[in-house]
């Protein structure tokens, strides 16, 4: 089963497809059981870019992956409106995006929340950016991920974070269905 994570933004948009094998995944000692990341990136617009096209730009890449890696599932954070609802609304607009793609290539949606995620995968959900990334390393079984790239095949080493996001997203929802134990 292969699952894609996103963590949706109009500048950034982060994604991750893990797959794994097998019925259910004894999670402690992950070298070689059947969980592994096939690939992530960021899909990057430009600020200066009118809002439409930016979201068309969005909805290109992302068809993209999906058709690239043919997922059982897509899988989303939940928007959270903090202090800034100016980043809420772009958010909404991306996560539209995601829904939109899900819809079109009849790619089953499933959306937890950030916490929901954080918990889930760092095992507190207030954890920060690093404890997320060390968990999503654990996890996989590996002690190094490669640095993300963008749709141009460009490293994205200052947005690294967004496809982490993405990772923890999949393995949150492989855990959720029970995959994962």
């Amino acid at each position: 089963m292969i699952i894609v994570g996103i963590d949706p933004g109009t500048a950034t948009t982060g994604w991750g497809a893990v797959e794994i094998k097998g019925e259910k995944l004894e999670i402690k000692n992950n070298k070689g059981n059947g969980l592994r990341l096939l690939d992530f990136g960021c899909i990057l617009t430009k600020a200066e870019e009118e809002m439409p096209k930016r979201l068309l730009i969005l909805r290109r890449e992302l068809k993209k992956v999906l058709d690239k890696h043919k997922p059982q599932g897509l899988v989303v954070e939940k928007l959270f409106f903090g202090v800034n609802s100016r980043t809420a609304m772009a958010v909404g607009q991306a996560r539209g995006v995601v829904m939109l793609v899900a819809a079109e290539t009849k790619t089953p949606f499933h959306e937890y929340t950030g916490l929901e995620i954080k918990l889930e995968v760092a095992n507190h959900g207030r954890s920060d950016k690093h404890a997320v990334r060390k968990a999503v390393k654990r996890l996989l079984g590996v002690t190094n991920i490669r640095v993300p790239r963008d749709q141009d095949g460009k490293q994205v080493n200052r947005f690294r974070d967004d496809a982490y996001d993405a990772v923890a997203a999949a393995l949150c929802h492989l855990s959720k269905q029970n995959l994962m134990v």
